[in-house]
C-alpha cells in the first residue's frame, strides 16, 4: 500500500505549479484574452497588432515549401511569419485547422496562459535541485514565477512573455544526471527558435557553454558525445529555421544596438514602460531617464531582499561559490559576455553613459539584435537563483520559510500596481486600427478586389496597420505591412514595378490602390476616367480600376471622387475629420513641437506651447474645430487654451470636462494665406501629473489633441 501511496502524493505535489502557474495568470492577466474571438486587445497596441496579424494573414495563406512563408502578408515584399514575430510554434500547429477555427481567432491568451504555468513549473524543478522542502519550494517558485521582466512583456511583445525555456536551460544545465540531454536540448532549441530569435540566441549560448564545461571541465561528456549531440542539436535546429522562414533574404538590421540597452543599475530600477513604476516605495528617476524600456530588468524588492539576506551566506561559503564557480567556468564566462553584449557599446551607469566607438560593420552586425537588453534576462535568473540557494543553504529551514513568505509577498504587492495597470490595459483596450474605414465604399471594395496596394510601397508605411487589418478581415493580400527584417531590394523592385505601371498606364484589375497624396497627379494622368475610380474617403486616396462599369458596384457621387484640377496638397475636404491618434494617416505629418507621440486616442501637448500645421483644404474653410481632452485631475479643475492662426491671436477657451471637448475657431479670410495654415497652441495652465501628486510624470501637461475638422 505504501508503494501505491507515494506515486499519487508526488503526482499530487506535481499539481502545485501548475496549479500556481494558472492562480497568477487569473491575478496578473485575467480571463478575458482567452476568448479567441477577442482580439481587440491584440489591435490596440502597435507590436502586438504586429503579431496578430501576422498569424491573420497565415492562417489562410497558400501552403507553400518551407511553410513559414506568408506571401498574402507583404505581397512582393513578403516574407515568413517569424519576421512578423508570429510565434511560428503556435502558427504552423493551428493553421491546418484554420476552418474550424473561426473568424476571428487569436491564440496568444492560451500562450500567455501556458508561459505562467511552464514558468512556475521549470521554476518548481529547479528548486527541486536545492530543497525537498515543500513550503519552501512553493515560496521559491512564486519568487521566480512573479517576474518583473517576464510580466512587462504582457500586452507589449507577447512571443517574447515566454521566459520558461530560459529557466529550462538553466536546469538541464544543474541537474546532476545527463541522462537524455541530446534529446532535451535537440527539442528546446528548436522549439525556443519557433518562439522568438532573441531566446534562441540566449539559450543557444548558454547550451555551447555548457557543452565546454561538461567537456573540459567537469569531463562528464567524451569528444564524441559532444559532436553527437551538436549534430543532432544543429541538425534539428536548423531544419525548424529553414521551414519557419528564417533564411529569406532580409536586413540583419543595420542599425539600433546601442540604443535598446541596459543600464548597470537596471536591477534595482523599478521604472517601466510607458511611466509605470514597479514598487510603490521607491524609483529611481535619474536612471530611467538615461534609460530604454527594453533596459527593464527589475528583480522587485521581494528578490533584492533575498539578495541582500543571502550576500553574507555567499561569503560564509565562498568555497561554495568558488566551487560552483569552477565546476561552470565557461557558462560564467558565457554570462558575463551576454551581460556585456546587454550593455551595449553605450554603458550606462545610472545617469551616465560611455560610450565605445564601434565600426559601422561591427555595428551591423550587432544589430541584428539590436534590442540587446534582452539578452541579459538569463543573468537576471542566475543571480535569482543564486539569490535563493545561497539563503536556503546559509540558513536553517525556519528562518529560509520565513524569508522567502515575506519575500514573496513584498514581491506580489509591491509590483502589483505595474501589473495590474497591464491587467487594465488588456481588458479595456482601446481604439481599433480599422475604426476609421467608415465609409459604405471598403465593404463594397473588399467584394470586388483580391488585393489592397499601398503605392508607394515602404516597410512600416503610416497607418500600416489600418490597412492590414482591413485586408485580413476581408482576407485580401496586401503590402502594407511592418516587418522585424524586410529585404530593402525586393522594396525597390516592387516600387519600380509601381512606376512602370503608372507609366504604361496598365493596372492590375483585382487590386485597389491606396494611394500617397503626392501620388495622385500621376494617377490623374494615367487613368481612365471613364472606367477607372479616384476618390476621397476617410481621408484615404483610393484609386478603384474598372469601379465605374462594374455593375454591382456601390455608385459613387461626385463630391467623394477628386477633382482633376485640384493640386494634390488641396485634397482634405470641408467636414473630413483629419485624425492625430496613431491611426491618423497624418499624424506625425502634421504636428508640429510640444507634442508627444501619438497615442490610440490621440496626442498630449507636454509643454506650455504646441503647434500644428495643416494644409488648406480646396473649398475655403470658415472655421476649424478641435477635438480635445482636457488633463484634469487633483487640484487642477480647467485647462485654459489660447490659439494663434498664422501669427495672430484668433480664439480663447476654458476646458472644464475631462472628454468631450470642442474647441471653435473662426478662420475669417484676413487669417488665411494660399500656403498652409498654422495653428499655434499655448496653454498657461499646463501642469504635470507629478506636481499635482497624481503620478510620476514630470511633463507639463495641457489638452490632448484628436482630431481637427474644417468647417
Amino acid at each position: 500500500m505504501s508503494e501505491l501511496s507515494q506515486p499519487s502524493k508526488a503526482s499530487l505535489t506535481n499539481l502545485i505549479p501548475i496549479a500556481m502557474g494558472i492562480a497568477a495568470f487569473f491575478a496578473v492577466v485575467g480571463l478575458s484574452i482567452l476568448n479567441p474571438r477577442n482580439v481587440s486587445w491584440l489591435l490596440a497596441d502597435f507590436d502586438m497588432t504586429l503579431e496578430y496579424l501576422g498569424w491573420a494573414f497565415y492562417r489562410y495563406g497558400p501552403w507553400t515549401f518551407p511553410i513559414g512563408l506568408n506571401p498574402n502578408f507583404g505581397l512582393d515584399i513578403s516574407s515568413s511569419i517569424i519576421y512578423s514575430n508570429s510565434m511560428p510554434l503556435f502558427a504552423m500547429v493551428f493553421k491546418p485547422f484554420s476552418a474550424l477555427l473561426g473568424e476571428p481567432f487569436q491564440f496568444w491568451g492560451i500562450w500567455i496562459l501556458l508561459c505562467f504555468v511552464l514558468q512556475a513549473w521549470m521554476a518548481w524543478l529547479l528548486m527541486g535541485l536545492i530543497t525537498k522542502e515543500l513550503w519552501i519550494k512553493i515560496l521559491a517558485t512564486g519568487l521566480l514565477l512573479f517576474s518583473p521582466p517576464m510580466f512587462s512583456q504582457i500586452g507589449f511583445h507577447n512571443s517574447t512573455i515566454g521566459h520558461f525555456p530560459i529557466l529550462a536551460a538553466i536546469y538541464l544545465i544543474l541537474r546532476p544526471t545527463q541522462n537524455k540531454r541530446v534529446l532535451w536540448w535537440s527539442i528546446l532549441l528548436p522549439c525556443t527558435l519557433m518562439i522568438h530569435p532573441y531566446t534562441f540566441a540566449m539559450l543557444a549560448a548558454l547550451w555551447l557553454a555548457d557543452l565546454l564545461d561538461k567537456l573540459i571541465i567537469q569531463k562528464k561528456l567524451s569528444i564524441l558525445q559532444v559532436l553527437l549531440e551538436m549534430v543532432c542539436a544543429f541538425s534539428t535546429t536548423i531544419f525548424i529555421a529553414w521551414q519557419a522562414g528564417y533564411f529569406m533574404n532580409v536586413s540583419p538590421g543595420e542599425t539600433g544596438f546601442g540604443t535598446y540597452r541596459m543600464n548597470l543599475l537596471a536591477l534595482f530600477d523599478p521604472s517601466g514602460f510607458d511611466a509605470a513604476n514597479w514598487s510603490f516605495l521607491y524609483n529611481l528617476p535619474w536612471v530611467r531617464a538615461n534609460n530604454n524600456y527594453e533596459g527593464f530588468v527589475y528583480l522587485g524588492l521581494g528578490l533584492i531582499a533575498v539578495l541582500l539576506i543571502s550576500l553574507p551566506m555567499m561569503a560564509k561559503h565562498r568555497e561554495k561559490f568558488a566551487q560552483l564557480l569552477r565546476g561552470h567556468v565557461f557558462i560564467f564566462l558565457c554570462l558575463i559576455c551576454l551581460m556585456l553584449f546587454s550593455l551595449s557599446n553605450n554603458i550606462g551607469i545610472g545617469p551616465w553613459t560611455f560610450t565605445v566607438p564601434l565600426t559601422p560593420k561591427l555595428l551591423s552586425i550587432a544589430s541584428i539584435l539590436r534590442a540587446s537588453a534582452r539578452i541579459f534576462w538569463p543573468v537576471f535568473y542566475v543571480v535569482a537563483f543564486a539569490g535563493i540557494y545561497f539563503l536556503i543553504k546559509g540558513y536553517s529551514k525556519k528562518i529560509a520559510t520565513a524569508v522567502l513568505g515575506i519575500a514573496l509577498a513584498i514581491q506580489i504587492i509591491d509590483t502589483s500596481g505595474a501589473w495590474l495597470e497591464i491587467k487594465n490595459k488588456i481588458s479595456h483596450p482601446g481604439a481599433q486600427p480599422a475604426s476609421s474605414l467608415s465609409d459604405p465604399f471598403w465593404t463594397d471594395a473588399a467584394k470586388y478586389y483580391k488585393k489592397v496596394v499601398r503605392v508607394p510601397v515602404w516597410n512600416e508605411q503610416a497607418i500600416w496597420e489600418k490597412f492590414a487589418n482591413y485586408a485580413a478581415q476581408n482576407q485580401l493580400g496586401t503590402n502594407s505591412v511592418f516587418m522585424g527584417r524586410v529585404d530593402q531590394q525586393k522594396i525597390e523592385r516592387s516600387n519600380q514595378k509601381l512606376k512602370e505601371m503608372l507609366a504604361q498606364g496598365k493596372f492590375e484589375l483585382d487590386t485597389l490602390y491606396i494611394v500617397e497624396d503626392n501620388y495622385v497627379p500621376q494617377f490623374i494622368k494615367a487613368m481612365n476616367p471613364q472606367a477607372d475610380l479616384l476618390a476621397r474617403f476617410n481621408e484615404i486616396n483610393v484609386f478603384a480600376p474598372g469601379w465605374k462599369t462594374c455593375q454591382g458596384c456601390l455608385k459613387i457621387n461626385e463630391a467623394a471622387q477628386i477633382n482633376p484640377s485640384i493640386q494634390n496638397e488641396r485634397l482634405t475636404r470641408l467636414g473630413e475629420r483629419i485624425d492625430l491618434s496613431r491611426f491618423g494617416k497624418y499624424a506625425k505629418v502634421y504636428l508640429g513641437g510640444g507634442w508627444s507621440v501619438p497615442e490610440n486616442w490621440g496626442v498630449w501637448s507636454l509643454d506650455k506651447n504646441a503647434s500644428i500645421t495643416l494644409p488648406l483644404p480646396a473649398q475655403i474653410p470658415k472655421k476649424l474645430i478641435i477635438d480635445a481632452q482636457a488633463f484634469i485631475g487633483g487640484s487642477q479643475n480647467a485647462q485654459d487654451v489660447e490659439i494663434w492662426i498664422n501669427g495672430a491671436p484668433q480664439a480663447k477657451a476654458t476646458l472644464v470636462k475631462r472628454f468631450g471637448n470642442e474647441i471653435e475657431v473662426p478662420l475669417p479670410a484676413s487669417v488665411l494665406n494660399p500656403e498652409k495654415l498654422k495653428v499655434d497652441f499655448v496653454f498657461p495652465t499646463a501642469i504635470s501629473p507629478k506636481a499635482l501628486g497624481i503620478g510620476i510624470d514630470e511633463r507639463p501637461l495641457a489638452i490632448g489633441l484628436e482630431a481637427v475638422t474644417y468647417e
